[in-house]
C-alpha cells in the first residue's frame, strides 16, 4: 500500500508540475505591463493574412467569447473550492485517504484559476485562444490525476472505507475538470474574416471544439436547409494558405528539384509527415474496439462463474465507446487533412503552375509533317512544286509528331501541342496526381495494419501456419502484377483516347457553324462516334483488368485463411471455433488492406504518367527574350521563323537576311503576297518568333505601369506595345471591357476611340450598346466589328508602339478610309510608332514614312517612301499593287448604312433583339437592361430527380439487366452466409459442446473474441480435407460471383455511356444556332469530358459498392432476427438517426456538387480563351493580370470541392459517433442483463460493430452515387434541348439540277411573337444567274440567306428551288445541296485533303485542280498569279516562279499545299488568314454546288490574288447560281442581276445597267460610292454622277 501511495504522490506531483508549466505563459502575462486601453479589441478591427474582420463580425465574436470565459472562471473557482474542501477533510480525517495528493490537487486548481483570470486580461483573440488550449491541457492533466486517485482507491479496496463526503467532492472535481477542459476549448479563435466582401472559411475562426468536430460545416448545411439551396457566393473563400497565388509562390520559392514529383512532395512534406504519425495511431486504434470487446467478454465469462466484475465491466464499456470515438475522430481528421491540405491544395498548385507556364511558354501552334509519310503519301508521284511566297503566314508547320489518321495521334508530343491537351493537363492529369497523393497515406497505413494483424495472428495460429498461408498467397502476386501492369497500360491508352475525343469535340463545336451550313452533322457524328468507340473499347479493357484485380482481391484472403487453417489443423490435429473464427476475422479485417495494394499501385502508375506529362509541359521552352533593348525597332541581318520545338526543322517558313529600321512615332507598312511572312515579321517584333541569326532591337516596356494612376498627361508609354492580330481575339465580356482591357475609364479618350474606329453606329444597332455582352471569340460580332473592336483596344491603350496585322481586310472601303484617316493617322494614332502589315498599300501610302515589301522569303524592298521613290522602287510596288489602288477608289463606296454585316452578326443581333423584347425589362427611359449574351449555366436544385435515375437505368439495360444484377448481389450475400455457416459446421465437428452456439455463428467472423474458449487438443470427428475442400469450393464460388457482380455493373455502365453519349452528340450537333452561340464551348465540353468521365468510370463503382453495402445491411438485419427482436429495435433506431444525419448532409452536399461541376467550366473557358489569345495578352503585357484572373477561377472551384469534403467529414464523423454510442448502449444492456451469456453478448456486440459500419458505408456510397449522378443530370439536361426539325420529304438524287430560285412573298421573323424581318420579299432567279444583294444594315440581306438555309423558318409565302418548296423537304437535303463561303474561314485539324474532301468523295486530281484554281499551288495555265503580275510589272519577278533544280536550295520555303497530306493544325492556325480563305474557296469548288452564297470570301488575300480569285469565281461557277452579299459594289457590278433590299422587301431587282438607268436606290448607292466613273465603265454607261464622280484616293 505504501508503494501505491508513493506512486499516487509522484503522479500528483508530476501532474501539478505539468499544470504549473502550462500556466507559465499566463503567469508571465499577469506580470507584463498592460498596453492600451481595455477597449482595444473593440476599437481595432482584427486583420491577418487571411482577411479582415468587419464591425459586425467583430461584435459577434466578442459576444461569443464572453460566455465561455465566464464559464471557465466559474468552473475553475468551483473546482478550487471543492478541492480545498476535500483536502481539509482528508487532513482532518485521514483514515487512509491520500491527503497529500489532495493538497497537490488544490495547487493544480489554483493554477487553473490563474489561467481563467488571464483570459480576461488578454485582449489578443489569437493569444487568448492559445491560452485556452493550454488551459484545456492543464484541465485534462487534472482529470487524469483525479482518475488515477479514484482508480487507486478502488484497486486498493479503500473506496468503501473512504469518507463519503470526500469521495463525493473528488467525483465532483472530476466532472468539473472535464467540463472545464471543454469550456477552454470552446473559446473562438478570431472573428469571421472577409476578403472583398466575401467571408473567409471559418476553420481558423471557430473554437477548437468547433474546428476538430467540423461544426463550422454544419452551420453552412443549416443555412442550405433554410435557404433551400446554395450559390457560389454563399460559400466562404479559402484561407490564404489554400489559395492558388500563395501555393504557387511557396512552390516557386523552394529549392529546385530535378523531378517535379520530388518538388511537389517537398512542398507538402510537413503535411505528409503529420499524416504518417496520424496513420500509425489510427491503425493501432482501429483494433482497440476489438480489444475492449474481448476484455468485456472475458469478464462476462468470469461473471458466469460467480465473480463480481461490475466496476471493471463498466470501465470497459466506457473504454469501448471512448476508443470508438477517438478512432472515428482520428479517421475523420485524417481524411480532412488528406483532402484539404494535400488533395485540393496540390490540384490548385498544379493548375496554377500549368497556367502560369502557358502564359510564358513558347507559342508553338503548328503540327509536324511526317516526311516519310509525305513521301509515300497520295502525292508521291507529284513533282515537288516550290512556291516561295506561300509560306506559313499564320504559324509554322513544324512540330515533333503527326497524327497517324484523322482524329488520331502518333504520340503524346502531338497531343501536348494542342490547346485542349494543355487544358487536359489541368482537368485530367492534375486531378489524377492530386487524387493519388491524397490516397498515398494508405501506404504507411497498410504497413502498420499488416504489422499489427500479423503479430496478432502469430499468437493465435503460430508462425508456420501463417507463413504457409502467405507462401501460397505469394503465388498470386505475379498474376496480380501482370493484371496491374495491363490495367495501367489500358489507363494510359484511355487517357490518350480521351485527349483525342476532347480534340475532335472541340473542333466540332468551334466549327459548328460550318458543319450546320454544310449539313455535315451525320459525317461528324460518325467521326465523333469512331473516336468514342475507341475510347469505350479502351474503357472496356480497363474494366476487364479491373475485374481480374477484384477477383485477386477477393481470392487473396480466402487462400490465406484456407491454407493457414489447413496447416494449423494438420499440425495440431484439430480446429477449434476460437482459432477458426479469429483467424478468418483477422484475415477479413486485412482484406481491404491487401486489396488496396494493387489498386494503389495502378493509381501510382497512372499518376506517374500524368506527372510526367505535366513535367514535360512545364519543362517546355519558354518564350525567349531574343530582342535587345533599344530606342527603336530595328533588325540587323536577322533570320526569323515561327516558333518550333526543333530549331533544325527544315519545313518551317523562314524570313532571311532582314535589315530594317522602323522610324519612331511614324507610320510604317509591311506588304507582300499572301503567305510571304508579314505576320511573322510582326511576331518577331513582339518576341513571338524564333530568331535564328542576327539581332532584333525593340524598346523594352517599363517594369511597373501603374495603370490605375494613368492620366491624360502621362497616358502614353513610348516603349509599351499593343497588338491587333490577324485573327482578332475578343474576350467573352462587354464591348467596353474589351476596349478598356483593364485600363481605367477615360470618357473623353473612350469616346474618341469609338468615333475613330467607326463603332458609334454599331453600338446604336447593338441592343445594349457598349454594354452589349460579347460571346466567346466575338461570336455575335461581324468580322469587321471584331477587327474594329480589337483595333479600338490598341488605340485606347497606353502603348507607344502599335503592331497591327491587316486591319483593313474585313471592313468596307469607306470604313477603311475612316480608320486610316481618323484612327491610324488621326489624333489617337499620331505620334505613336505604328507598324502595319497590309495589302492596302495605296490607301496608306500618302502618310507612310517607311515601307517594307516581303517576297521570296526575304525583304525585297525596304526604305522610306522618298528613298523608294528616288530609286524607282516605289513605282514597281505601286504597279504590283495596281488592284489595290483600284480598291482604294472605293473609299466612299457606300455609307455606313450600306454596310450589311455577316451572317453571324445578323443572326446574333436579331436574336438579341428577340431576347430584349421577350424580356420586357425596361427602365424608366424605355431602355432594356444589359443582357448577358452568354447565358448563365443552369443548375438544378434539390435532390436528383427520379427521372434522372430512370434515364440512367434505361440506358444501362432496363429492368431485365437490373433484375439480373440484383440477383447476383443477393446470391453473393447468400454465399457469404453459407460460407460462414459451413465454418460453424466444420468447427462443431471437433466438439459436441459447440452445438449450443451453432445458431449464433453466422456473422461471428468479425466478432470472434468470445469463441476463444475451446480446447485446441480435441480429437477430430470428421475428415479435415472434406470440410476444407467444401470451404475452398465455396470461397472460389464467392470469388467468381463477386467478380461477376462488378463485371455486370461495368458492362451496364458502358452501355449507358454509349447510349447517352450518342444522344447528347445527336442533340448538340442539331441544336439551334442561337443556342450554340450563347453557350460557351467550354461548358459543352465539360459535359462531353468531365461528366462522361464520371459516367464511364466512377458511377459503375459507386453503384456496385452501394448495392453491396445495402445487401450487407439487409443480410445483417435478417441474421439479427435469429438472435433477438431487441436487436431489430436497436437497428431501427440506429438507422433512423443515421438517415437523419445523411439527409442533412445531402441537402448541402448535392448543391455544392452541382456548384463544383459548374465551377469547372469557367476554368476551361478562360484557359482556352487565354491560350487562343496568348500573343495578344503578352503583347499588351497583361499576362500577370490573366494569371491572377485564372487564380480566382481556380480558387472558386477549389472552395466548392473544399466544402464538398467538409460536408463529407461532417457526416462521416457524426455517423461514426452515433455508431459508437449505439455500441455503448448495446454493451450497457449486456452488462446490466445478467441472463445474457458471453456467447450471445459476443454476437450482439459483433453485430453492433458490423451493423454500424454497414450503415455508415451504405449511406456514404448512396451519397456518393447521388452526387455523381449530378453528371447524368447535366448530360440529360443538354440531351433534352430543342433541336431543329429534321423531318420532311426526300428530294431527287440530282436536285437541284438547274439552280432556279423563286422567292414568293415570304415573311420571316426570329420568333413567332416578334415583328417580321422580311416582309413580303419576292424575286426569282433563273438558271446559273449571278445575283448581287445590297442594302443598308437591317435591310434583311443576311436574313434572306438564313431563310434560304432554313435557319429561319418562313411564316408565310414560299421559297422554291427548282420547283421544290424548301419548307417541305428534309433539312439535310436542303443544306447539303447548297454551299456558303463565309467571311471567317473554318478549317479543321487534319490534312489538306481532309479539309477539301473530308469524306473521300473526290479524286486527287480534282483536289489539285481546285487548289490550282484558287492559286494556292502553281497553275499550269496562263492565268497564274506570277504570269499576271509579271505582265503587269513589266517583267519584274515577285519570287513565285517555279525554281530550277539549283534554285530549290536549303534557303527556300516549302509550299505545303503541294502535298495533300500536309498537316493542318487546329483551326488552320498554321496558315495565314488569306490561305484559310482560299482553302475554303477551294473546298466549295470541289463540292460543285448548284447554288452558292458568298459573304466577302476573299477579304484577307492580296489584291493580285483577289483579282485572280474573282476571275476564278466567274469562270468556275458558270454552271451554278451565285448569290453574293456585296461589301464592294465593284464585286457585283457586272453580275446578271442586283437585288436591292430595304426594310425587308425588294425595292429594286434587275440588271445593273437597268437599275442605274432608273436612277433609283441602286443609282444613289453608285453615285455615293466615290467610284462612279469606274463603275460606269464596268456597266458600259455614261452618266452625270453629280458630286459623286470623285476620284480615287491618292
Amino acid at each position: 500500500m505504501l508503494s501505491s501511495q508513493m506512486n499516487a504522490l509522484i503522479v500528483g506531483a508530476v501532474g501539478l508540475g505539468l499544470v504549473g508549466i502550462s500556466s507559465v505563459p499566463a503567469l508571465l502575462r499577469l506580470y507584463r505591463p498592460r498596453k492600451g486601453s481595455g477597449n482595444d479589441e473593440i476599437q481595432e478591427l482584427y486583420e491577418d493574412e487571411d482577411g479582415a474582420a468587419t464591425e459586425e463580425s467583430q461584435k459577434t465574436y466578442l459576444y461569443s467569447a464572453v460566455i465561455p470565459r465566464y464559464l471557465i472562471l466559474a468552473s475553475s473557482v468551483i473546482g478550487l473550492l471543492f478541492s480545498i474542501a476535500a483536502a481539509v477533510i482528508g487532513t482532518v480525517r485521514p483514515s487512509g485517504i491520500l491527503f497529500l495528493e489532495s493538497w497537490l490537487l488544490v495547487g493544480g486548481w489554483g493554477f487553473l484559476v490563474i489561467q481563467a483570470l488571464n483570459l480576461f486580461l488578454e485582449h489578443s483573440c489569437v493569444k487568448r485562444y492559445d491560452f485556452g488550449i493550454q488551459g484545456s491541457i492543464a484541465s485534462t492533466l487534472l482529470v487524469l490525476a483525479l482518475c488515477y486517485e479514484i482508480g487507486l482507491l478502488i484497486s486498493q479496496g479503500l473506496y468503501a472505507r473512504a469518507n463519503k463526503t470526500y469521495m463525493a467532492l473528488t467525483t465532483v472535481q472530476l466532472a468539473v475538470a472535464a467540463f472545464l477542459s471543454l469550456f477552454f476549448l470552446s473559446l473562438p479563435r478570431r472573428p469571421t474574416l472577409f476578403v472583398n466582401g466575401l467571408p473567409v472559411d471559418r476553420q481558423f475562426s471557430v473554437s477548437a471544439i468547433g474546428r476538430y468536430t467540423f461544426v463550422w460545416g454544419g452551420d453552412l448545411l443549416a443555412f442550405a436547409r433554410r435557404n433551400k439551396g446554395l450559390d457560389l457566393k454563399d460559400l466562404p473563400i479559402l484561407d490564404q494558405l489554400s489559395r492558388a497565388d500563395d501555393l504557387q509562390k511557396r512552390f516557386n520559392s523552394m529549392k529546385k528539384r530535378s523531378r517535379l514529383w520530388k518538388a511537389i512532395f517537398m512542398s507538402h512534406a510537413s503535411v505528409f509527415m503529420l499524416l504518417c504519425v496520424l496513420v500509425v495511431f489510427s491503425s493501432i486504434l482501429q483494433f482497440s474496439p476489438q480489444l475492449a470487446m474481448y476484455s468485456l467478454l472475458r469478464l462476462l465469462e468470469q461473471r458466469a462463474q460467480g465473480a463480481s466484475v461490475a466496476l471493471v465491466a463498466w470501465a470497459w464499456v466506457f473504454g469501448l465507446g471512448f476508443s470508438m470515438i477517438i478512432s472515428s475522430w482520428l479517421e475523420a481528421w485524417l481524411f480532412w487533412i488528406v483532402w484539404s491540405k494535400i488533395g485540393i491544395s496540390m490540384r490548385v498548385e498544379l493548375s496554377a503552375l500549368i497556367f502560369m507556364k502557358a502564359m510564358r511558354r513558347k507559342d508553338v501552334k503548328g503540327v509536324s509533317k511526317d516526311r516519310a509519310h509525305a513521301k509515300n503519301g497520295d502525292d508521291g508521284n507529284q513533282p515537288p512544286i516550290i512556291n516561295k511566297s506561300s509560306g506559313q503566314e499564320g504559324k509554322d508547320t513544324a512540330s515533333s509528331a503527326e497524327k497517324k489518321a484523322e482524329g488520331g495521334y502518333d504520340d503524346n508530343d502531338a497531343l501536348q501541342k494542342s490547346r485542349q491537351s494543355t487544358i487536359n493537363l489541368v482537368g485530367v492529369d492534375g486531378k489524377r496526381v492530386s487524387d493519388f497523393a491524397s490516397w498515398s497515406y494508405l501506404y504507411p497505413s497498410v504497413l502498420s495494419k499488416l504489422i499489427v494483424s500479423m503479430t496478432f495472428l502469430c499468437t493465435i495460429i503460430g508462425l508456420p501456419s501463417l507463413l504457409a498461408g502467405f507462401a501460397v498467397f505469394g503465388l498470386t502476386i505475379p498474376l496480380n502484377i501482370y493484371c496491374s501492369k495491363k490495367y495501367s497500360d489500358a489507363q494510359g491508352d484511355l487517357m490518350k483516347a480521351r485527349d483525342q475525343k476532347m480534340g475532335v469535340m472541340t473542333e466540332a463545336l468551334q466549327g459548328i457553324r460550318q458543319i450546320k451550313f454544310s449539313s455535315l452533322e451525320f459525317q461528324w457524328e460518325a467521326k465523333i462516334g469512331e473516336i468514342r468507340k475507341k475510347e469505350l473499347d479502351t474503357q472496356r479493357k480497363v474494366f476487364m483488368y479491373d475485374t481480374w484485380l477484384i477477383s485477386m482481391w477477393i481470392l487473396g484472403p480466402v487462400m490465406l485463411s484456407a491454407v493457414s487453417l489447413a496447416v494449423y489443423a494438420s499440425l495440431h490435429g484439430g480446429l477449434s471455433p476460437a482459432v477458426a473464427f479469429t483467424t478468418i476475422a483477422v484475415f477479413g479485417a486485412i482484406e481491404m488492406t491487401l486489396a488496396v495494394i494493387p489498386e494503389l499501385t495502378t493509381n501510382a502508375l497512372d499518376a506517374f504518367v500524368s506527372i510526367n506529362r505535366i513535367e514535360k509541359y512545364l519543362k517546355g521552352p519558354d518564350k525567349e527574350d531574343n530582342t535587345l533593348p533599344s530606342d527603336r525597332v530595328e533588325f540587323e541581318d536577322a533570320s526569323i521563323a515561327w516558333p518550333s520545338d526543333s530549331q533544325e526543322d527544315p519545313d518551317r517558313y523562314i524570313l532571311r537576311n532582314i535589315n530594317l529600321r522602323f522610324p519612331n512615332h511614324e507610320l510604317s507598312i509591311i506588304s507582300g503576297p499572301t503567305g510571304s511572312g508579314k505576320s511573322l515579321l510582326l511576331a518577331a517584333i513582339l518576341g513571338e518568333a524564333d530568331k535564328l541569326s542576327g539581332t532584333i532591337q525593340v524598346p523594352r516596356p517599363v517594369d511597373e505601369r501603374f495603370d490605375h494612376k494613368a492620366t491624360r498627361g502621362n497616358w502614353l508609354l513610348d516603349s509599351s506595345k499593343a497588338f491587333v492580330a490577324q485573327t482578332p481575339w475578343i474576350e467573352n465580356a462587354t464591348i467596353r471591357d474589351n476596349i478598356l482591357f483593364g485600363l481605367p475609364f477615360d470618357s473623353g479618350r473612350y469616346q474618341k476611340t469609338l468615333s475613330s474606329c467607326a463603332l458609334e453606329k454599331d453600338l446604336e444597332i447593338l441592343p445594349d450598346g457598349e454594354l452589349t455582352d460579347i460571346g466567346a471569340n466575338g461570336i455575335n460580332l461581324s468580322g469587321g466589328q471584331r477587327w474594329r473592336v480589337s483595333f479600338a483596344r490598341a488605340l485606347y491603350s497606353r502603348a507607344g508602339i502599335l503592331v497591327l496585322d491587316d486591319i483593313f481586310s474585313a471592313v468596307d472601303a469607306h470604313v477603311g478610309l475612316h480608320l486610316f484617316e481618323e484612327a491610324l493617322t488621326g489624333e489617337l494614332g499620331e505620334g505613336r510608332t505604328r507598324i502595319l502589315a497590309t495589302h492596302h498599300v495605296g490607301l496608306c501610302l500618302p502618310k507612310t514614312k517607311y515601307t517594307v515589301v516581303l517576297g521570296d522569303g526575304t525583304v525585297e524592298h525596304a526604305g522610306s517612301v522618298e528613298d523608294l521613290r528616288r530609286r524607282g522602287s516605289l513605282a514597281e510596288i505601286l504597279r504590283r499593287e495596281e488592284d489595290e489602288q483600284n480598291e482604294d477608289e472605293e473609299e466612299a463606296q457606300k455609307t455606313a448604312e450600306a454596310n450589311g454585316g455577316t451572317l453571324q452578326q445578323e443572326m446574333s443581333r436579331r436574336s438579341e433583339q428577340s431576347a430584349k423584347i421577350d424580356d420586357g425589362e425596361l427602365d424608366g427611359k424605355g431602355k432594356s437592361k444589359p443582357k448577358k449574351f452568354t447565358e448563365e449555366e443552369k443548375r438544378e436544385t434539390g435532390k436528383i430527380k427520379l427521372a434522372i435515375y430512370v434515364e440512367y437505368l434505361k440506358a444501362s439495360g432496363g429492368m431485365v439487366f437490373w433484375s439480373a444484377l440484383l440477383s447476383l448481389f443477393a446470391s453473393y450475400m447468400g454465399l457469404i452466409l453459407l460460407r460462414s455457416f459451413w465454418i460453424s459446421l466444420w468447427t462443431r465437428s471437433y466438439t459436441e459442446s459447440a452445438l449450443v452456439r451453432t445458431q449464433h455463428v453466422i456473422f461471428q467472423q468479425t466478432s470472434f473474441q468470445h469463441h476463444m474458449m475451446s480446447d485446441d487438443s480435441k480429437e477430430p470427428k470428421s475428415d479435415l480435407w472434406f470440410y476444407l475442400s467444401i470451404y475452398v469450393g465455396l470461397s472460389v464460388v464467392v470469388c467468381v460471383v463477386g467478380s461477376l457482380r462488378y463485371l455486370f455493373v461495368f458492362l451496364g455502365s458502358l452501355k449507358a455511356s454509349r447510349i447517352m453519349f450518342e444522344k447528347l452528340t445527336y442533340t448538340v450537333l442539331r441544336a439551334p444556332l442561337r443556342w450554340l452561340d450563347t453557350v460557351p464551348v467550354g461548358r459543352i465540353l465539360n459535359r462531353f469530358t468531365a461528366d462522361f468521365n464520371i459516367i464511364d468510370s466512377r458511377i459503375a463503382n459507386d453503384v456496385g459498392f452501394m448495392l453491396y453495402e445495402l445487401m450487407q445491411v439487409l443480410g445483417i438485419t435478417v441474421a439479427g432476427l435469429f438472435v433477438s427482436l431487441y436487436m431489430l429495435l436497436f437497428a431501427i433506431v440506429l438507422l433512423s438517426i443515421c438517415l437523419f444525419v445523411a439527409v442533412q448532409y445531402l441537402v448541402g452536399a448535392r448543391e455544392v456538387k452541382r456548384l463544383e461541376s459548374n465551377a469547372k467550366s469557367p476554368i476551361f473557358e478562360q484557359f482556352g480563351s487565354a491560350l487562343l489569345g496568348v500573343g495578344t495578352i503578352r503583347a499588351f503585357d497583361k499576362a500577370d493580370a490573366y494569371v491572377h484572373r485564372m487564380f480566382d477561377r481556380i480558387d472558386d472551384h477549389a472552395r466548392t470541392f473544399w466544402h464538398l469534403w467538409l460536408f463529407n467529414r461532417w457526416m462521416g464523423f457524426r455517423l461514426n459517433l452515433v455508431g459508437a454510442i449505439f455500441a455503448v448502449l448495446v454493451a450497457t444492456v449486456i452488462v446490466t442483463t445478467k441472463d445474457i451469456d458471453a456467447s450471445l453478448a459476443g454476437f450482439a456486440l459483433g453485430f453492433a460493430l458490423q451493423y454500424t459500419d454497414a450503415i455508415v458505408f451504405a449511406l456514404r456510397t448512396y451519397s456518393t452515387t447521388e452526387l455523381d449522378m449530378n453528371a447524368t443530370e447535366r448530360i440529360v439536361e443538354y440531351s433534352r434541348i430543342a433541336t431543329e426539325d429534321q423531318s420532311g420529304d426526300d428530294v431527287p438524287a440530282a436536285w437541284p439540277t438547274e439552280g432556279r430560285l423563286e422567292v414568293d412573298n415570304i415573311v420571316v421573323g426570329y420568333a413567332p411573337d416578334l415583328p417580321p424581318i422580311l416582309k413580303g420579299l419576292s424575286f426569282s432567279v433563273t438558271k446559273n444567274q449571278r445575283i448581287g444583294v445590297v442594302g443598308r444594315t437591317g435591310a434583311g440581306k443576311s436574313s434572306l440567306t438564313l431563310a434560304l438555309f432554313r435557319f429561319l423558318e418562313v411564316r408565310s409565302g414560299s421559297i422554291h428551288i427548282d420547283g421544290l418548296d424548301i419548307s417541305k423537304i428534309k433539312l439535310h437535303d436542303l443544306r447539303s445541296r447548297l454551299a456558303i463561303i463565309p467571311q471567317d474561314p473554318v478549317l479543321f485539324s487534319g490534312t489538306v485533303r481532309s479539309n477539301l474532301d473530308a469524306f473521300d468523295e473526290h479524286t486527287d486530281a480534282e483536289l489539285y485542280d481546285a487548289l490550282e484554281r484558287v492559286h494556292l499551288i502553281r497553275s499550269t495555265g496562263l492565268t497564274s498569279r506570277d504570269d499576271l503580275t509579271t505582265a503587269r510589272s513589266g517583267g519584274i519577278s515577285n519570287g513565285n516562279e517555279t525554281p530550277s533544280p539549283t534554285a530549290a536550295a536549303a534557303d527556300t520555303n516549302t509550299n505545303i499545299f503541294t502535298s495533300l497530306t500536309s498537316r493542318i493544325s487546329e483551326g488552320g492556325l498554321n496558315l495565314s488568314q488569306g490561305q484559310r480563305q482560299l482553302l475554303c474557296l477551294a473546298r466549295a469548288i470541289v463540292s460543285r454546288p448548284k447554288i452558292m452564297v458568298l459573304d466577302e470570301a476573299t477579304s484577307a488575300v492580296d489584291m493580285a490574288t483577289d483579282v485572280l480569285i474573282q476571275r476564278s469565281i466567274r469562270e468556275e461557277f458558270t454552271d451554278a447560281t451565285l448569290i453574293v452579299i456585296a461589301h464592294r459594289l465593284s464585286t457585283i457590278a457586272d453580275f446578271d442581276r442586283i437585288l436591292v433590299m430595304s426594310e425587308g422587301v425588294a425595292v429594286e431587282f434587275g440588271e445593273p445597267r437597268e437599275l442605274v438607268g432608273k436612277r433609283g436606290v441602286f443609282w444613289e448607292m453608285v453615285r455615293a460610292s466615290g467610284e462612279a466613273g469606274r463603275l460606269g465603265e464596268m456597266l458600259g454607261v455614261r452618266a452625270e454622277w453629280g458630286n459623286g464622280n470623285g476620284k480615287g484616293r491618292a
